[in-house]
């Protein structure tokens, strides 16, 4: 039997004005400081970049990395991004607010399923987990696709949860959601390509298989779907194909196909790679949603529905990109939808009785945060880096006794008489606050591990007349040419230039070393060069080359040959 206090629910929602506030809240939470931190090498970098040129040039078909084609996905985040440089310009947080509004979706799609499902308090939770879990939270902080195409995945998804697994009674409504369901898929496909229908399929197959649930297939073949689908996925692809030759085998073949079978993009780790992932990216809520996970996967067993549909969902995904060569690390952002939502409905069941389940995730999340403070241990060599920082080490250090007081809370309920809405809610209060901890020693970690050029490259825009010319040294900065509001030549790298340096062999913007060494001692123009200390050390004593020091920093150094 549930506590009471869950099932008294008005006083936690109150219909549209219930979701309005939430909304709210979740924009304060995932908004904060969100423009503390520069934007990160290399991703943060191409994603600003090819938004910019798009916005400058005009050209919203082409993207453009650099003054050169790049074609590994599609355009639906760039037409995004653009769409901020145009009208607000570009900063840390307007280039992010397109990744807030994402994680705020993707945290009502959850709360908005299970309110209507389940319980309205199990929405509530549900989408407090999501929001607070250190993966999902991670990229809302990131300016990259995979937390986009994880919400409209997780939104096809959801509409045939809707339609076909809870079955909706109504013709109408069912169709609208099958409708929907396409419209997402479609979105996904726009915004990472085939994976937004292929992970989708992959799903509904197996629940389809596992369900024996055949003659739905029949009715997935909506045909208003399908047309919508083709409306809104075939446009830009058509156009893209008439433009240029190279494109459907390099985006189909090369970043489908090869990217997943082959270890080319030098991607590849083990099979069991995302399991550790999974573990860490679920803190602090680890504990209970492996219980939950258990839980669903034994209800599914005993063939519940919906729990098979959750467990093909979570198991179907994760080992599709198990077995692929390709592995990263935002990869399996889909996962953390469906987990947050039963662990959501676990906690509500259970909380009020306490019973085995909640035990079973409080000891399982001591277990695993002692796990986590070994391998903090072992890891301190790399951590060290971040440490360096006094305020670094007081924040890593909040951290960890945060970390503590979770593992501690759910045994107030279960050994005390601590309020059961309490124990959950401050768990969420607290585990928001881990959160916002995280981001600020992202910004040592970053400054650490992955500097940024920014203070270089405003120095250089303040300082170059319209003829001179920038280079970088050595490597392509990513966020070089976001901040020096213009692309760069580069010198002696392609890198991820490769396929736009092929397809227009006589542009400007790369140079070999010695073609640029020649042209710094012979033209008449001024020649700015960002290179990283390192680079610029090697450089001076192996070539004889006159140059002046504009200014540098702990990491780079810029130099004109005048």
């Amino acid at each position: 039997m549930q506590d009471q206090e869950f099932k008294d629910e008005s006083i936690w929602y109150g219909g549209a004005k219930g979701v309005l506030f939430l909304a709210i809240i979740l924009a304060i939470f995932f908004s904060y400081e969100v423009g503390n931190r520069n934007f990160a090498d290399p991703d943060e970098g191409r994603y600003v970049e090819i938004s910019r040129e798009m916005a400058a040039t005009g050209d919203f078909i082409t993207p453009m990395l650099n003054g050169l084609k790049y074609f590994e996905k599609p355009a639906l985040f760039y037409w995004l991004q653009a769409g901020v440089v145009k009208f607000i310009g570009i900063n840390e947080t307007s280039m992010r607010l397109w990744i807030i509004f994402f994680a705020i979706i993707g945290c009502l799609g959850v709360f908005w399923v299970g309110s209507q499902y389940y319980s309205r308090m199990t929405g509530l939770i549900s989408a407090g987990i999501l929001a607070t879990n250190v993966l999902y939270y991670a990229h809302s902080r990131l300016i990259i696709l995979d937390l986009v195409v994880s919400v409209f995945i997780s939104g096809t998804l959801w509409c045939f949860f809707i339609a076909f697994v809870k079955k909706d009674p109504k013709a109408a409504i069912l169709k609208g959601y099958i409708f929907w369901a396409y419209i997402f898929a479609a979105l996904a496909c726009l915004t990472k390509g085939l994976i937004g229908i292929v992970l989708p399929g992959i799903v509904i197959l197996l629940w389809i298989v596992f369900t024996k649930n055949w003659p739905q297939i029949k009715e997935m073949l909506y045909p208003q779907g399908i047309l919508a689908f083709l409306i809104i996925f075939l446009p830009w692809h058509v156009m893209m194909a008439l433009r240029d030759k190279d494109f459907l085998h390099f985006y189909f073949i090369g970043e489908h196909f090869q990217r997943y079978f082959s270890t080319g993009h030098n991607r590849y780790q083990a099979p069991w790679f995302f399991i550790p992932i999974l573990l860490v990216g679920l803190l602090p809520w680890t504990g209970f949603s492996l219980v939950a996970i258990k839980n669903s996967f034994q209800k599914a067993i005993s063939k519940n529905s919906e729990n098979i549909f959750f467990m093909c969902w979570i198991f179907g995904v994760l080992a599709f990109f198990s077995f692929s060569s390709s592995k990263l690390i935002p990869y399996i952002l889909p996962l953390m939808p469906p987990i947050a939502l039963i662990t959501g409905i676990m906690l509500v069941e259970s909380v009020g009785s306490c019973n085995k389940n909640f035990r079973s995730g409080a000891w399982s999340n001591i277990i695993l945060f002692g796990i986590a403070y070994v391998a903090y241990i072992l890891a301190k060599s790399e951590i060290a880096v971040v440490l360096q920082n006094p305020e670094a080490v007081l924040l890593v250090n909040i951290f960890a006794i945060l970390l503590i007081v979770v593992a501690i809370i759910p045994f107030c309920t279960i050994y005390g008489k601590a309020s059961k809405v309490g124990t959950v809610l401050a768990y969420i209060f607290i585990s928001t606050n881990m959160m916002w901890l995280i981001n600020k020693v992202a910004v040592f970690y970053q400054e650490a591990k992955k500097p940024s050029t920014k203070y270089l490259a405003e120095l250089i825009n303040m300082n170059k007349k319209k003829e001179d010319l920038v280079f970088c040294y050595k490597r392509y900065y990513q966020d070089f040419p976001v901040y020096l509001k213009a692309t760069v030549g580069v010198v002696d790298f392609v890198g991820e230039l490769e396929f736009g340096a092929k397809a227009n062999k006589n542009s400007n913007q790369l140079a070999a070393e010695s073609d640029f060494w020649e042209l710094w001692n012979t033209t008449d123009k001024r020649i700015f060069l960002l290179s990283s200390l390192e680079h610029y050390r090697e450089a001076f004593l192996k070539t004889n080359f006159t140059h002046r020091i504009i200014d540098l920093d702990k990491h780079f150094i810029v130099i004109t040959n005048r």
